[in-house]
C-alpha cells in the first residue's frame, strides 16, 4: 500500500531520522510505523480530498530535542510535511477516480460505478444454485442521478425453494456490505449496506413489472449468470 511506502520514506528526510516515527490517519483508521509512539514532540498536517479533511499525517520525535522553528522541527520540515500531505490528497483523489471509472477533472458520477457493480452482481449469480430468473436495475442508479448516499435498487425474481432463497439473501448481503465499504473508502460516508432489493416470485414479477412500466418508471434488465464459473477461472 502507498501509505507504507510514505511512512518508511519520511524518517530519513528529518534531522533526527533514528528518533523519527510517523503515523497516517485516514477515515478513522491509523497506519503507522512499527516503532510509532504518540509523543508531545510532533507536527501534523491535514489530508484533504475534494477540499474535505479526511485524515492527517503526523511526524513524531520519540524524545525531546532542542527548540528549532516549530518546537524541535525545522521550517523546511514543516514545508516538506505540508507538501507530502498535499501530494497524498492528490493521489487519493486520483485513486478514487480510477476506482469509480470517472474521467479526471469531472464531477463525481456516483451512478456509474454503482451500475457496473450491479451488472457484475447479476453476471456472477448462479441461476441454478439460487433459483434466480431475472434481475432488474431501477431507481437513481438506472436513471443516472444517484448521489453519494444512494442505494443500488434491484428487483430480483426468484423461483427457488426456501433454502435457495436464504442462500441468495446471504450472498447478496455479502455484496451489500462490501459495496458499503467501497463507498466508504471512496467518499467517507458510512452505510450498513448499499443494496436495496425487492424479492419477487415469478408470478408477482409479471404484474409488478407491468405496473412499474405503466407508471412511467424505467427498468434495466441485467444479464444473469453470464460470468465464468469459479472452476473455470484457472
Amino acid at each position: 500500500m502507498v501509505f507504507n511506502w510514505i511512512l518508511s520514506a519520511i524518517p530519513p528526510a528529518w534531522q533526527y531520522p533514528e528518533d523519527t516515527t510517523v503515523r497516517i490517519e485516514y477515515f478513522g483508521r491509523s497506519y503507522a510505523l512499527d516503532d510509532f509512539v504518540d509523543t508531545p514532540w510532533r507536527m501534523r498536517s491535514p489530508l484533504s480530498i475534494w477540499r474535505t479533511q479526511v485524515g492527517a499525517i503526523e511526524v513524531h520525535y520519540k524524545s525531546d530535542k532542542p527548540t528549532a522553528w516549530e518546537g524541535p522541527f525545522l521550517k523546511e520540515e514543516r514545508e516538506l510535511l505540508d507538501n507530502i500531505a498535499h501530494r497524498i490528497g492528490e493521489y487519493l483523489e486520483w485513486k478514487q477516480r480510477e476506482l469509480s471509472g470517472e474521467r479526471l477533472g469531472a464531477a463525481p458520477e456516483h451512478w456509474r460505478w454503482r451500475q457496473r457493480f450491479a451488472e457484475r452482481i447479476a453476471a456472477s449469480i448462479e441461476p441454478t444454485r439460487f433459483g434466480v430468473r431475472d434481475i432488474y436495475l431501477f431507481g437513481s442508479t438506472e436513471l443516472g442521478n444517484a448521489g453519494v448516499g444512494s442505494d443500488i435498487d434491484l428487483i430480483v425474481v426468484c423461483g427457488g425453494d426456501a433454502q435457495q432463497k436464504r442462500d441468495l439473501r446471504n450472498w447478496l448481503e455479502g455484496w451489500s456490505l462490501c459495496l458499503a465499504e467501497v463507498s466508504f473508502q471512496l467518499y467517507g460516508l458510512p452505510s450498513s449496506g448499499l443494496l436495496d432489493i425487492r424479492f419477487l416470485e415469478p408470478d408477482q414479477a409479471r404484474s409488478e413489472i407491468s405496473s412499474f412500466t405503466a407508471a412511467g418508471k424505467t427498468l434495466q434488465a441485467l444479464p444473469v449468470g453470464t460470468a465464468p464459473a469459479p472452476d473455470q477461472w484457472l
